[in-house]
């Protein structure tokens, strides 16, 4: 900031002697200067004031400055740096910690165990009366908790016929019709059993199966797969059996944990889940109850995984 200023006239030396009347015209001038310098100085002031940018003094405000401009030097950036790697570094440890967590020291599911099969009769044989059809006999089927009769059916089901090159594979099974009563029928080629029936039969057709070429079902192949209990509900010899599938564990020995959601049937509880065999990678459980359609909530535990 520039501020003007007067200059003081000086006396030539050919200036005749100097009166009163010259002294005061040099003493204004003076004065004049001395106002001036006033405002110089006041002006300095202000300006100084707003150099130190509200800091107590210019040193403290050369030492804010100072320590400003080392933050931005190469050392500084440098530890910043490496300070902000350590804070990722430490955020992305945490992260994976909580995912093995989740996805593996402790992990959660559901699995439905169907327990369904035969006590007594219900064999599947071929016809001898119609071409391509299947004959049942009398027997007694367990489904939801309980125990059903199931009436003889001649010629009850059809084999379909297979025209391609290939064998393939269907399926006898038991259903509940509307009525309540169980019946036989087999699925079509391709086509797989439908939900809360009873499979009993695997039907292997050979290529060029047809009506014309085999209708007496010489070539067909029937495999029994029958679930017979004959001492159900009491005691059951061959248990459901329900696998479930986990993320990879270091090894078997992990907890276990069934909780009973819903059942069909007899009551169940969840000591009647019990654990087949196990491995790192899934495990197998048995049903210990005469329930069906039994929903299960189960929780593998690791800590030390």
């Amino acid at each position: 900031m520039t501020l003007p200023h007067n200059t003081i006239t000086p006396i030539p030396n050919n200036e005749p002697d100097a009166v009163p009347a010259l002294w005061n015209t040099r003493y204004s001038e003076i004065d004049e200067n001395f106002l001036n310098l006033d405002g110089r100085v006041d002006a300095r002031e202000i300006e100084i004031t707003a150099a130190r940018k509200g800091k107590g003094s210019l040193d403290a405000r050369l030492d804010d400055m100072a320590s400003a401009i080392s933050s931005t030097s190469v050392e500084m950036q440098n530890a910043t740096v490496a300070a902000l790697k350590f804070a990722i570094d430490q955020a992305a440890l945490a992260n994976y910690s909580i995912k093995a967590f989740k996805q593996q020291l402790q992990q959660e599911g559901e699995m439905t165990i169907q327990n369904k099969g035969i006590v007594s009769g219900c064999a599947a044989t071929k016809s001898t009366t119609a071409a391509r059809n299947l004959t049942l006999s009398t027997g007694v089927c367990f489904a939801n908790g309980r125990a059903y009769a199931v009436a003889d059916g001649v010629n009850a089901a059809s084999v379909p016929s297979n025209t391609g090159v290939g064998s393939a594979t269907v399926y006898a099974y038991l259903y509940q019709d509307a009525g309540g009563l169980w019946r036989v029928a087999v699925t079509a080629i391709g086509q797989q059993v439908p939900p809360n029936s009873i499979r009993i039969y695997n039907i292997t057709v050979p290529a060029n199966s047809t009506d014309a070429t085999d209708p007496s079902l010489t070539s067909v192949i029937l495999t029994d797969i029958r679930r017979i209990e004959r001492n159900f509900p009491s005691r059951l010899n061959s248990p459901a059996l329900a696998s479930a599938v986990i993320n990879g564990l270091s090894a078997n020995n992990y907890r276990l944990d069934f909780d009973v959601v819903s059942a069909t049937g007899a009551p169940c509880e969840a000591a009647a889940i019990m654990v087949f065999s196990r491995a790192t990678n899934g495990f197998t459980v048995q049903l210990a109850s005469a329930a069906d359609n039994v929903t299960v909530r189960w929780r593998t535990s690791k800590l030390n995984n």
